[in-house]
């Protein structure tokens, strides 16, 4: 494993079942992006001044691009953390860390998500500063090292 640890404001623990691998022993492709997704889903439910200048209006993520599945190597279980990384002021980004133990692999996978407010027209809205503010003050205190 390496040396280097960050801190993230959601950690997920997941064990690795079975029914979530591939006919080799890996990872399925969809159970990733579920736990992708989830960890993204974990860190806006922690926002509410996020969905409240979100209200009438849509609350966009866009996934970047997921890594092969494989990658993770036959993991027994992995800890899904995420953090928003950068801020703008109209969409904000959560980085998204998956770490295998207990398998033939140790190196994480590394996801970034887009979140955007959008109007009926498609067009992003301003965040604001009381959203900006509430991701810098997450931030601060998040507690889970990866």
């Amino acid at each position: 494993m390496s040396g280097f640890m960050s801190k993230w404001s959601i950690g997920l623990d997941r064990v690795v079942g079975e029914t979530e691998r591939d006919a080799d022993g890996f990872v399925r492709a969809d159970v990733l992006g579920r736990w992708l997704a989830d960890a993204v889903e974990a860190y806006l439910a922690q926002c509410p001044r996020l969905h409240e200048r979100a209200a009438g209006h849509t609350l966009v993520t866009r996934p970047g691009r997921q890594p092969r599945a494989s990658l993770l190597g036959r993991p027994t279980e992995v800890l899904v953390t995420s953090s928003a990384t950068e801020i703008r002021p109209a969409e904000f980004f959560v980085s998204v860390r998956v770490r295998p133990f207990g398998g033939d692999e140790d190196l994480p996978l590394n996801v970034v998500w887009q979140v955007s407010i959008e109007d009926a027209r498609g067009e992003p809205r301003e965040l604001g500063n009381e959203v900006r503010d509430e991701l810098i003050a997450i931030e601060r205190d998040a507690e889970y090292m990866a």
